[in-house]
């Protein structure tokens, strides 16, 4: 049966009124009043009242309206509502969700806390992709050789100029000078250990002077293996090769060519970490030979009973006391052992050795970077008539960057050095260097460089003192090809006869940084 449509009719606006009681609810309930987020008028910004976790915003001048004072829209100023108890409606909430942020929450945004418990990119085994970093500041520098985890830097000199004393004696006799020589430095790239190392070698031709060829050279490869995060294993090795000059009180004769005198070594170590705390024990293994010298009527002067090998132990023991400042002790034992036990005049040279330094090393911004130590060394040798020999130590070497464009650089070191002279137990060596580059363009370098020497022969009476300085210009043009312009001045005074010198030599060559 039909609903008679009188009856139907009142039904119909009745549950349209109930359906209507909310929305009538929010509109006369006095907490709500006032229009939803983004209204024009922020005295009655209904939302940021009701919800304490937004600011409430005041009139952009700053001020508010006073008591009694209606706003602008009409309604007049009220203290902020009670917190409601009830859920907002869908309507509301979506409107709050939907809203951008005001100008004030942009201009003071929220801090999150970092995550924290990534994985490790390296520890999961995914190849990190490095490449060597070219500095923007040196666009002539060299690039270098990319092999594997390694950088070749190698470097190949062709010079010419003229010596006015190649022989480096008494009498001067001068000459053309060609100089020949290669360079190869090497510089690893790996996530863990390090190699690193320097290789020189040369040899000048004197056209007018050929007794005075000869050849030169040094380097030094090192490798550190990261066997622990507190544990580190050093592994280096050396090579030196120079010539004996006729004058010299060693070999006092005249001979057709210039002897070679080579020196060959290594060095393990290992240094442990107590937090602060540094101990390093390293073994060193050194051998020096000298070549036999040819006369000037043909006969050969034996020198093989010079030959000797040297056995050494080091402990070095250093606090960090903060970054770039470690205090440290470094003491090392060594012993000098001849392949002959008696040389040529009947004298047991074997002798031993030890030698106590105190110092620290520094870093300070990164531009002042060195290390300094002074100590004492005493050396007994075997033979009774020859003398002991002791004497303090002062070893170190510092660089200061003093401006963007000039550095310096200052070394000093003290040894004992083998002898074969009558009556001498050992030369006693004092050398301290100067090194002052500038860059007066991006491209051209000035260097100048000096040298001060001081040989004193222990148990006689023959002390030599001398100097060495130069000057080096460098210009390149690309990042491989440079030239190079060169003098240096050599002056020694020596109580022994005819051993005092002095020379000048001018070069001027073509490098080449492949």
């Amino acid at each position: 049966m039909g609903v008679p449509v009188p009856v139907l009719i009142p039904a119909l606006a009745l549950a349209a009124f109930l359906a209507a009681g909310p929305a009538l609810a929010q509109a006369t309930d006095p907490a709500l009043a006032g229009p939803l987020p983004g209204g024009q008028d922020p005295d009655t910004f209904a939302l940021r009242g009701a919800n304490p976790a937004l600011p409430r915003v005041v009139p952009r001048n700053g001020a508010r309206p006073p008591a009694g004072q209606a706003s602008r829209s009409g309604a007049r100023p009220r203290t902020p509502p009670q917190r409601q108890t009830r859920q907002p409606t869908t309507a509301l909430t979506r409107q709050a969700t939907q809203q951008g942020l005001s100008d004030e929450l942009r201009l003071r945004p929220t801090v999150q806390i970092p995550v924290s418990g990534l994985p490790d990119i390296a520890a999961a085994g995914v190849p990190l992709l490095r490449r060597r970093p070219i500095d923007p500041l040196d666009p002539y520098a060299p690039l270098g050789i990319r092999i594997g985890g390694l950088t070749l830097f190698p470097a190949l000199q062709q010079s010419v100029g003229y010596d006015t004393n190649p022989d480096r004696s008494l009498l001067r006799r001068g000459s053309l000078a060609l100089r020949s020589q290669g360079e190869l430095r090497v510089e690893s790239d790996w996530s863990v250990h390090a190699l690193t190392g320097e290789l020189r070698g040369g040899y000048f031709t004197y056209p007018d002077n050929r007794n005075a060829n000869r050849p030169d050279g040094d380097g030094a490869m090192r490798l550190r293996l990261d066997v622990a995060r507190d544990t580190q294993v050093n592994v280096e090795g050396r090579y030196a090769i120079s010539t004996q000059r006729a004058g010299s009180p060693d070999l006092n004769a005249q001979v057709r060519d210039r002897p070679l005198v080579t020196t060959y070594g290594g060095t393990v170590g290992v240094t442990q970490s107590f937090n602060r705390l540094q101990v390093t024990v390293a073994g060193l293994v050194d051998r020096q030979t000298f070549e036999n010298a040819e006369l000037a009527d043909g006969s050969f002067l034996r020198q093989d009973d010079r030959n000797a090998n040297q056995f050494g132990l080091r402990l070095r023991t250093g606090y960090e006391i903060r970054p770039g400042f470690t205090p440290f002790v470094d003491t090392l034992v060594d012993t000098r052992v001849h392949d002959f036990a008696v040389d040529q005049f009947g004298l047991r040279r074997d002798s031993d050795g030890i030698t106590v330094k105190g110092g620290t090393s520094f870093e300070f911004s990164r531009l002042l970077i060195g290390e300094v130590s002074g100590g004492y060394l005493s050396r007994r040798y075997a033979d009774s008539r020859l003398r002991d020999i002791t004497g303090p130590v002062v070893d170190g070497a510092v660089t200061w960057i003093a401006t963007p464009l000039t550095s310096v650089r200052l070394a000093a070191s003290t040894g004992v050095i083998e002898t074969i002279v009558p009556g001498a137990s050992g030369i006693l060596t004092r050398t301290a260097t100067a090194e002052i580059t500038h860059d007066l363009r991006r491209n051209l370098r000035l260097t100048l460089t000096g040298t001060l020497i001081s040989n004193d022969y222990q148990g006689i009476s023959i002390r030599d003192q001398g100097y060495s300085a130069g000057v080096r210009l460098d210009y390149r043009l690309n990042r491989w090809l440079g030239f190079r312009a060169s003098y240096a001045r050599e002056l020694l005074r020596s109580t022994a006869v005819g051993s005092s010198y002095h020379s000048d030599t001018y070069l001027v060559g073509v490098r080449v940084n492949p």
